[in-house]
């Protein structure tokens, strides 16, 4: 897949959030979170099941490893790779079926998993910026989905 990075800068979580309305607008498949800890991986999934109509409170999966939300038109699986020590793991939690049912899964810490996930939607990387709310976000994907999020973003 020919791809195309796109990089901006959010000013803090409701914008991070929004950042993830206009993300669940044109992804479908995998979108690969990846950044450190308190980065704000979860309030960018908070934004895109928001985008995909999912009012139920949305916490960090890393102790269950995946929450599933559910609308009638959408699963969205939000899943935690931080903790996954084996790749058996990932079979466990039935990762394959999810990547197959063209539902949406965000996986947080997806670097973690790389080999596993193959195709992907959208690549997310988060990085502290100079003050506290700040982050620096690169979105990586397909042209038409970078110029379809920035048209919805704006």
């Amino acid at each position: 897949m020919k791809t195309k990075k796109y990089v901006f800068c959010s000013t803090g979580e409701s914008q991070t959030e929004s950042a993830g309305v206009a993300l669940a607008k044109i992804a479908r498949g995998i979108i690969c979170v990846e950044g450190d800890l308190g980065a704000g991986k979860t309030v960018l999934a908070r934004g895109i099941a928001k985008g995909l109509g999912i009012n139920e409170y949305i916490t960090s999966p890393t102790f269950n490893i995946i929450n599933i939300y559910e609308t009638e038109d959408i699963i969205f699986n939000h899943m935690d790779a931080y903790r996954m020590t084996d790749p058996e793991m990932l079979y466990d939690i039935g990762f394959d079926e999810m990547v197959e049912s063209g539902d949406l899964t965000v996986i947080e810490w997806s670097n973690l998993i790389t080999e596993a996930i193959g195709e992907y939607s959208v690549r997310v990387n988060m990085l502290r910026g100079n003050s506290e709310e700040k982050r620096i976000i690169i979105l990586e994907s397909s042209p038409e989905n970078i110029e379809k999020f920035i048209r919805s973003f704006k």
